[in-house]
């Protein structure tokens, strides 16, 4: 048997399930019965969201926060099953969430790698933009201490304007108002920014202004996961 390691996208948020999955994708999940996840709780209500029509008690679920990426040999035992399903928290495995090294390992194994199609915060928010999709770059979590940060997003501007590229990044929900404080005083404010918040939630929140623009009015992001996007160049 062909050994196969499926890379199935979750929703973004609870409330949606099989909203955002197209039928094909939803058959192919319905075949595993074996999954590398990064929570098994997590993944086990993804699974009920989407109908899985196999019983809990028939499934082998291995936690990729117990095991570490770092613990393959234990990790590939599972594809004795032949078929598995690498499932992350929210999104798609591996962009921006834990499992590229799950994957890279498969090609390694001679695995058989297939993506599903489903949302990705990411691009839901460089599509939203209005910025450069055509040259874009990922930075994940910026540094916490205060001069580094500032230091670190004054680059990314100024990156931004010189090559035109669209900076993107993501932060801890609960520091949202610090990174919006920043990005206030330390951008220019001809320089656009976008904010992308909750995505595909039904309280989705997606604005693209200037820095200046933003300052005369200050969202509130609570603690809803958001993607900011910074970018000076010309369109």
């Amino acid at each position: 048997m062909k050994k196969k390691l499926i890379l199935i996208p979750s929703s973004l948020h609870e409330s949606n399930g099989a909203k955002f999955l197209g039928k094909d994708t939803i058959s192919e999940i319905y075949e595993c019965k074996s999954f590398i996840v990064e929570r098994a709780k997590t993944a086990r209500q993804f699974l009920k969201s989407i109908e899985f029509p196999h019983s809990f008690d028939d499934v082998r679920m291995l936690e990729l926060n117990k095991h570490g990426e770092d613990d393959i040999d234990e990790i590939f035992s599972i594809f004795d099953a032949g078929t598995v399903g690498l499932i992350s928290d929210a999104g798609v495995p591996g962009v921006a969430d834990p499992g590229g090294l799950i994957v890279r390992q498969a090609h390694a194994e001679g695995v058989d790698v297939r993506p599903l199609v489903g949302p990705s915060s990411l691009l839901l928010a460089l599509m939203a933009s209005g910025m450069n999709g055509q040259k874009f770059a990922f930075h994940g979590y910026l540094p916490k201490d205060e001069k580094e940060l500032a230091q670190k997003l004054k680059s990314l501007e100024r990156e931004s304007k010189e090559a035109d590229v669209t900076q993107m990044f993501i932060e801890t929900p609960y520091r949202n108002s610090k990174m919006l404080k920043a990005l206030f005083k330390i951008l220019d404010g001809g320089t656009d920014l976008c904010i992308a918040s909750n995505l595909t939630s039904p309280t989705q929140y997606i604005q693209t202004k200037t820095v200046g623009e933003w300052k005369q009015r200050i969202p509130d992001l609570g603690k809803n996961p958001t993607v900011f996007l910074v970018y000076g160049g010309k369109l």
